[in-house]
């Protein structure tokens, strides 16, 4: 993470706050060019906010004493304050954030298919961001004024197998990314003998922890899916414990906690922000799901469903095939 320098003012009010009122901080997020950063989570414990437009916040209730305040854009720290918080002298705060931003990142790619043709009208998805985009006649896409991380890709064309691609741009400014699509399989295969192996690729850590026969989280594997008959997504969480499944005001479904907050979603261990124009079901389609993993706390979750601070509200862990 890079580092980052905060600058911030407790400014004093003439009368002193109330004992019922609890004391609000009030500030500005904005880079090292001096721009507003819109849409950039701000949280002391389980209170959060999104900075507006303008980079401005407003966080209540927040207690007195020396507090930190994270945050957080697209799921990954940009960085912390501790500021301290008296009643009798400091009633609101202005805080005033400076951190440093890189260069913005660019991602272009190409989509063909199994033979090496390039293919028009495929839908590629950024997972990490929710931006979306289509090939076009030569099966080019482009993402541009990425943050610097890892992404996740998901390109999907109807007739062909969904396909997910990590590309790192941590390291780099730009990147180029060549994804093979695969059709369907139609004829019939008859009998299909299936035999257990060792679990490799990405979903073997998933694998090993649904094994064990205690843990805590809740895990679903492909055949614990299959049996529910779900009809989407969200379907899947409907009877698990400590969860729920509730509309935005797009009618979209999210995951909320205990006490309403938002569940930290990870797909195939890559972070996917509920908050950035699609719900759980446009993330994911159900033909896609291999596995599920919840966890309603902070214990037990594995080191793959961590990123940046931890929620205390709890982890949503969505594999693929």
């Amino acid at each position: 993470m890079r580092s980052a320098v905060f600058v911030f003012a407790l400014m004093a009010l003439a009368a002193p706050l109330a004992a019922q009122d609890a004391p609000v901080m009030r500030g500005t997020l904005r880079d090292s060019l001096g721009r507003p950063m819109p849409r950039v989570e701000v949280s002391h414990r389980q209170v959060r906010t999104l900075t507006d437009s303008a980079g401005n916040f407003r966080l209540q209730p927040v207690p007195t004493g020396r507090i930190t305040v994270r945050f957080a854009r697209d799921g990954a720290l940009i960085g912390e304050l501790e500021a301290n918080i008296t009643s009798d002298t400091t009633p609101s705060v202005q805080v005033e954030v400076v951190t440093e931003r890189s260069e913005p990142r660019m991602l272009l790619g190409v989509v063909v298919d199994s033979s090496g043709t390039p293919m028009r009208n495929v839908t590629v998805e950024l997972v990490t961001t929710l931006a979306e985009s289509r090939t076009d006649s030569l099966g080019r896409f482009a993402f541009r004024d990425l943050p610097a991380r890892r992404h996740l890709l998901r390109v999907r064309r109807v007739g062909y197998a969904p396909t997910f691609a990590a590309v790192d741009l941590t390291d780099s400014t730009a990147r180029r990314a060549r994804i093979v699509l695969r059709q369907f399989a139609g004829q019939n295969l008859g009998l299909v003998v299936v035999r257990a192996v060792r679990p490799t690729g990405r979903m073997r850590s998933f694998l090993l922890r649904a094994e064990r026969t205690s843990g805590w989280g809740r895990i679903l594997t492909e055949s614990d899916i299959a049996a529910r008959n779900p009809m989407r997504t969200t379907d899947i969480f409907q009877a698990i414990a400590g969860l729920r499944v509730n509309q935005d005001r797009f009618g979209r479904g999210v995951l909320t906690g205990r006490g309403g907050c938002l569940m930290a979603v990870f797909i195939n261990g890559f972070p996917a922000p509920q908050l950035r124009g699609a719900g759980i079901d446009d993330m994911v389609n159900v033909l896609d799901l291999a596995g599920v993993e919840v966890y309603n706390s902070q214990a037990g979750v594995p080191m793959e469903l961590t990123n940046g601070p931890p929620n205390m509200c709890g982890t949503v862990g969505i594999w693929t095939k």
